[in-house]
């Protein structure tokens, strides 16, 4: 067994990291050097992006149908977090069990247990979204270090003047009492914590960001021109054969958003940026401190995201929901090995977050009794490894019911969208999924194949869905 360290931000779009998408923008020296130095997956997807779902997911190994928990825990909540903490298995209590130090920092949000330390971790994980300032040792902390809480000025709403999560701005003061700062200073303790005791460690460092509110601290404000960021393809879209509740989304949920020129989208995009960046160099300040504590060559690190998001995309959408668009399903993953073996690796084969349980609880030497994942340990050693064919996510709606599910092959996805029109993108010919070949002659063929692969899946999978999907597909 060796020490794990896991490291998740919320809400990040790959296009955001330089090591996956090289532009003049994204600038994420830390996140690359571990890119570097690990095996990087460019077919990695979340099951469900939302928050909620994605995290229970990561944590259970199940897809969100199997583990119940369908809506962000705290918004809208049909399902009872006691009942599907007791009634399912967490990774973490597996490693527990079998001898694991438990750690954890940031944002939980997962639903299948109240708080990080109900899932049997030491440290600070706040029940729902949750905030930093919202902990009585983020208090302490100020107090110790002689500190002000930072100070936020928001200088666009999405949503109402009301609305502070929804917004872009900035905060003032000093960047070590920033959220970002707080929660690597208060891992790099817990792991010194660990050095005199002959047990390993699984640390997990979960940060709030990029996710919205966009507030970068101010010190980054001038590393990103928004006269220098190029108007995404898609911010023109037409919406000819596209589903209404794209439309519906923006204009009725985030309608500032939606009203937003590419001037105003383009400081909203920038502030972004410089919040990705800023994590980026508290993920140096970490990997640094495990060097110099001769612990970073032993440690396992995984790097990867809950989903994307929208950030502007197709006319201007705001956060995610029912639109399944590769900024925000296809997410970035990063795994670097003891001695870096395989370092600088990139695989291409289909993985998803539902892996990370299995695969954790194997380097730990122990295993999940019931998974939709696997463990892809043989792949990352560059053992004989099936890799997947396809690939199925799911969504059930974010501030609205939404029946969505998701199939990737080949170059291909295939939407099928229970209560409006499907859709059907060739991923390689147009990236920015901007038509929609679902209804076009020339692709009958393959959204006949995608049709059956997403019965089989559904099927496999045990989604409550099939019969349903059956009906639609075969109508």
């Amino acid at each position: 067994m060796n020490n794990i360290l896991l490291i998740t931000m919320d809400q990040l779009s790959l296009h955001a990291l330089s090591c996956y998408k090289e532009s003049y923008l994204s600038n994420t020296p830390a996140i690359d050097s571990l890119a570097g130095d690990g095996i990087k997956f460019t077919n990695c997807h979340t099951p469900c992006a939302l928050c909620t779902p994605a995290r229970a997911s990561i944590l259970t190994g199940l897809y969100p149908h199997n583990h119940g928990a369908l809506h962000n825990s705290g918004v809208i909540n049909p399902f009872s977090e006691k009942e599907i903490g007791q009634r399912l298995e967490l990774f973490p209590q597996k490693l527990l069990q079998a001898g694991y130090n438990l750690g954890y920092q940031g944002k939980w949000h997962a639903g299948v247990s109240s708080t990080a330390n109900d899932a049997g971790f030491q440290g600070f994980g706040p029940a729902d979204y949750g905030h930093y300032k919202e902990s009585p040792r983020y208090k302490e902390y100020l107090k110790e270090n002689g500190l002000e809480p930072v100070e936020e000025v928001i200088d666009f709403r999405a949503q109402s003047e009301e609305n502070w999560m929804d917004s872009a701005g900035y905060v003032t003061g000093d960047l070590r009492a920033t959220g970002s700062y707080f929660l690597t200073e208060e891992t790099i303790t817990m792991i010194d914590s660990y050095k005199d005791q002959e047990k390993p460690f699984f640390q997990w460092l979960s940060f709030w960001g990029p996710h919205a509110p966009y507030w970068p601290h101010e010190s980054y404000l001038d590393d990103y021109n928004p006269e220098d960021i190029k108007k995404w393809n898609s911010f023109d879209e037409d919406w000819r054969n596209k589903p209404q509740v794209h439309q519906r989304f923006r204009e009725s949920v985030m309608p500032h958003a939606s009203h937003a020129d590419w001037k105003q989208w383009s400081i909203i995009i920038s502030r972004y940026y410089a919040q990705t960046r800023m994590i980026d160099d508290q993920i140096c300040r970490l990997l640094e401190h495990l060097k110099k504590a001769n612990l970073y060559t032993s440690t396992t690190i995984i790097f990867t995201a809950d989903h994307g998001d929208s950030l502007g995309i197709h006319g201007g959408t705001f956060d995610k929901g029912p639109m399944a668009f590769e900024e925000i399903y296809n997410i970035p993953l990063i795994v670097k090995l003891p001695e870096s073996q395989r370092s600088g690796t990139v695989e291409t084969g289909f993985v998803s977050l539902l892996d990370l349980a299995p695969t954790i609880c194997h380097i730990g030497e122990t295993a999940m009794s019931e998974e939709d994942g696997t463990s892809i340990l043989p792949l990352l050693q560059g053992k004989e490894f099936e890799n997947r064919d396809d690939f199925l996510a799911e969504f059930h709606g974010h501030r609205f019911p939404v029946g969505q599910r998701i199939l990737w092959w080949k170059n291909y996805k295939f939407i099928l969208n229970f209560a409006d029109i499907d859709e059907l993108y060739n991923l390689r010919k147009d990236p920015d999924e901007l038509v929609n070949l679902c209804n076009s002659e020339e692709s009958k063929l393959i959204k006949s194949e995608m049709q059956l692969r997403m019965l089989t899946n559904l099927h496999e999978n045990h989604d409550n869905l099939h019969p349903q999907a059956y009906l639609l597909l075969s109508s």
